[in-house]
């Protein structure tokens, strides 16, 4: 029997291009549509919050790096002033020369200048007076001895402290301390912490 028959191939492959295409054809347009809209709804429910605290947490860190930048040139402009007034003081005779202003009354001082209290331990430190020399940044400026040594001391706000650094290559020591409203900085040419110790914040 002859299996070929006119038309009988064309016939059978268009039958089988039929059927592929009735398997393979994509889904009606209303299909797509709908999906679009599922897909934007989720997107609309998904809530904001994440995106918002990591966009704020990127303002903190670089406003963070802005006023790290901008208060450096500050603190070592300041360590710079307090060094030059300090030797300044050594060459002008630090107990009593020309920059050092002896009738002071420094809780009398404290309570006009910061609105705060502060005492000295006579037997600790002796306190000579106030410096009056170069300028010192805007912080109350004094001259000590802590035993034999001469100590520059320095009172800022504690919330406007600069956090001073002392210039580059400079062998002089900068100790600081804490005291309620006020921080104290000590600026000597041995280790100056032991001169904040005679420092106190009086009870009453």
């Amino acid at each position: 029997m002859n299996e070929f028959e006119p038309g009988r191939d064309e016939r059978r492959d268009e039958q089988l291009d039929a059927a592929l295409r009735s398997a393979f054809a994509p889904p009606p347009a209303a299909v797509f549509a709908a999906q679009a809209r599922t897909v934007s709804a989720a997107r609309v429910r998904r809530p904001a919050w994440p995106w918002l605290l990591a966009a704020a947490a990127l303002l903190v860190t670089a406003w963070f790096a802005i006023d790290r930048a901008r208060r450096q040139p500050v603190a070592q402009q300041l360590g710079a002033l307090w060094v030059a007034a300090y030797e300044h003081a050594l060459t002008s005779g630090f107990d009593g020369g020309s920059c050092c202003e002896p009738t002071f009354d420094l809780a009398k001082a404290c309570q006009d200048q910061f609105a705060a209290k502060l005492g000295v331990h006579a037997d600790a430190v002796k306190l000579l007076g106030c410096y009056c020399g170069l300028p010192t940044g805007g912080c109350m400026a004094l001259l000590a001895r802590a035993g034999t040594s001469p100590v520059g001391i320095y009172v800022v706000a504690a919330g406007h402290d600069p956090h001073p650094q002392l210039p580059p290559g400079s062998a002089l020591h900068l100790a600081r301390r804490e005291m309620g409203a006020l921080v104290l900085y000590a600026l000597s040419e041995s280790a100056a912490a032991d001169a904040l110790a005679g420092f106190f914040v009086p009870s009453n």
